[in-house]
């Protein structure tokens, strides 16, 4: 196997030049960088991990935290598409991924701060509700962001849809539209996005002059199976309401399959909504109207931030984004324009 020694006796340099001409390091002339690269194509030599990190100080590697138990997980439409634009970007920066498991092995009672140090990588990504304990990691002052999840310290940053405005214009528009009496599926409590979506729901409500009625308000999980419960559960009231409301595609798509089922016309009995714009909500019938993120925007966004903070020490001011929506409205609604819910920066 090639090593580092045998470039630099080849090349006729010492191993720290061969490390510097291959880390880019700028003191170092051209020819001798030239001619050290050139004998590392002679000689197929790929510097490893660990003696790149004994030159840059860094693995290179992010580490990424969603320990969802229950539910589809990474094959969630949504996280997998916030998870693939971030790799690429990542990637494109010079970073791999490590996806820690939900068990902590083999530390049983260890914290997420000396899992990541164990792991030796630069940063780390923190999806939805970790539900883990964050607060040694935090401080700690390693790079951190969010997604989904605002972290609080020094080195962090987050990058969320901006929950509570989409829902709360997506309410009052729906009022505007001709709708009276809306139903809502929020998802789950323990999820910070789940409880900003329902705050813009009641206030919009509220700005709409709607009486909220809890019976209509039904818990059901951010998965199709959430969905079927709770269109299971409001379909023993004695009334629907005109339009449902859901916390995420998938929860929506649940519903409309347990409501079509059952003799229930989408829209012209009850109108659908979701949130996320899944690639499958243009694909159900009938197809579903739908509040967008733009999945591909907090992946990088999220990637550069965290790239930025891992790079530069001096950056130790928190880096939070707040991404507008829009709303995309497709066949499972009835009488309803279309209109870019406004967010924030």
């Amino acid at each position: 196997m090639t090593t580092i020694r045998d470039v630099a006796k080849r090349a006729g340099v010492s191993v720290s030049a061969v490390s510097r001409a291959l880390n880019d390091y700028h003191d170092i002339k051209p020819e001798t960088k030239e001619r050290i690269l050139q004998v590392v194509r002679e000689l197929n030599y790929y510097p490893t991990a660990s003696a790149k990190q004994l030159v840059t100080k860094r693995s290179h590697t992010i580490g990424v935290f969603y320990p969802q138990s229950e539910g589809p997980g990474l094959k969630h439409p949504y996280i997998a598409s916030v998870l693939e634009e971030f790799k690429t970007k990542a990637g494109s920066c010079g970073y791999d991924l490590m996806l820690f498991a939900n068990t902590k092995a083999p530390f049983d009672e260890a914290n997420m701060l000396t899992r990541v140090k164990h792991r030796d990588v630069d940063g780390v990504l923190l999806i939805g509700n970790p539900g883990q304990d964050v607060e040694s990691l935090l401080a700690a002052s390693l790079p951190v962001v969010g997604v989904d999840y605002t972290v609080t310290g020094t080195r962090v940053g987050s990058v969320t849809s901006d929950n509570r405005r989409a829902l709360h214009e997506l309410v009052v528009h729906l009022q505007r539209s001709g709708y009276g009496s809306f139903g809502y599926i929020p998802g789950e409590m323990d999820v910070s996005v789940a409880v900003e979506r329902l705050q813009g729901f009641y206030s919009g409500m509220s700005e709409a002059g709607l009486t909220v009625r809890p019976e209509w308000i039904v818990q059901g999980a951010f998965t199709f199976d959430g969905g079927k419960k709770a269109a299971e559960e409001l379909l023993r009231l004695k009334e629907l309401p005109e339009v449902v409301l859901c916390g995420a595609d998938v929860t929506a798509i649940g519903l409309m399959k347990v409501f079509t089922r059952q003799g229930i016309r989408i829209p012209e009995d009850v109108s659908i909504v979701g949130f996320d714009d899944i690639e499958a909500a243009s694909y159900v019938t009938p197809t579903l109207t739908t509040i967008r993120q733009d999945t591909k925007a907090m992946g990088n966004l999220a990637a550069e931030t965290l790239v930025r903070l891992i790079e530069n020490e001096r950056v130790n001011t928190p880096q939070h984004f707040v991404l507008p929506t829009e709303l995309v409205v497709r066949h499972s609604t009835r009488g309803l324009a279309a209109k870019t819910l406004v967010g924030r920066s």
